[in-house]
């Protein structure tokens, strides 16, 4: 294995399927796992020597970990997640996610998509657990709450590796207990869904953000969405739309959206090498000026000493990828 070298970035990968993923990181792509929108495995039985680091991926599908043993940090966005025994880990489609094991983790790696739920048990879609700015969260169980998931879990895999017509159908169903039993504890979510109507314009104005984002760093859009152009999208009043987001979500459309341009600003700052008038230019601020303005006033620091003090720290997250802790594969 090869150290990650103090400069060094994680490799950004274009890849967003999850066979996909597994078969770039030369892990087991096993038999029954036949799509794309759907797979259950077992952590544990996939030959991870420890220390343990991935590429970063943007997947576009929903992850679940879950972890009776095992000790790892997940970024997803800019965001830092330890992993530990008896954790459940969610993490949504459409942002940067990357991890670095430290220790062996026994448990479950779950993938869905929306388009899962929509086929094998459309009502199941108002369970997905609404989501924040982090677009990802952690809880650690009690061993009585742990093994409720755990049991779950068990029971998903029986049915994926099961030769049973109807075991997509059983999945899902199982899948929609599972984020049941995770809404008990987004305990640090007070999103008040008032009634359905606001919880679907909200829930389409997060994936209209997904995907606005998604164009920019693609290249397909220059433009960062606002009031105006998601209220076009969902064909509604700018008014009625932002009070809506503001009363269900406690927050703006501009805080949403500034936050996100944060996020991803600062993540390519601190995980890659792309020159900053590059960066202000993916996102759209084409006065580079403007762009510095407008990251000091929203982080109360540079561009440059985010990349700075970041690539000079040695903080738990930035050595998951300078190898002190975790090392890197090498045939990576």
């Amino acid at each position: 294995m090869n150290q990650v070298g103090k400069n060094m970035k994680p490799e950004i990968t274009t890849l967003r399927k999850f066979r996909d993923m597994i078969a770039y990181m030369n892990l087991p792509v096993f038999s029954y796992i036949d799509n794309d929108d759907f797979a259950i495995i077992k952590i544990h039985d996939m030959g991870l020597k420890m220390p343990y680091i991935t590429p970063t991926f943007r997947p576009d599908f929903y992850t679940l970990i879950i972890v009776s043993e095992g000790k790892g940090t997940f970024m997803a966005g800019d965001h830092v997640f330890e992993l530990g025994a008896q954790h459940v880990f969610m993490k949504y489609p459409d942002s940067y996610l990357s991890s670095g094991w430290t220790e062996s983790p026994i448990g479950y790696n779950i993938s869905f998509t929306e388009e899962f739920l929509t086929k094998y048990f459309p009502d199941g879609i108002d369970e997905i657990p609404a989501k924040d700015k982090t677009n990802a969260f952690n809880y650690g169980l009690s061993d009585e709450d742990y093994k409720l998931f755990d049991d779950i879990c068990a029971e998903m895999y029986n049915e994926a590796i099961s030769s049973s017509k109807n075991r997509y159908e059983m999945i899902a169903n199982l899948l929609i207990h599972f984020l049941l039993l995770v809404q008990q504890y987004q305990n640090k979510i007070k999103l008040e869904i008032q009634n359905e109507k606001n919880a679907l314009i909200l829930a389409s104005f997060f994936k209209n953000v997904d995907q606005n984002f998604n164009m920019l760093l693609s290249g397909d859009s220059s433009t960062v969405l606002r009031t105006k152009e998601h209220s076009k999208l969902l064909n509604v009043n700018e008014t009625f739309l932002s009070k809506v987001i503001s009363k269900t979500s406690g927050r703006t459309i501009n805080q949403w959206i500034n936050d996100r341009l944060i996020d991803e600003i600062s993540y390519l700052l601190k995980n890659t090498h792309t020159p900053i008038p590059e960066i202000a230019q993916i996102f759209a601020f084409t006065d580079l000026k403007y762009f510095y303005t407008f990251f000091k006033k929203n982080t109360k620091t540079t561009p440059s000493s985010v990349r700075n003090d970041f690539n000079a720290s040695d903080s738990d997250r930035a050595h998951v990828y300078r190898g002190e802790v975790v090392k890197i594969r090498t045939n990576w």
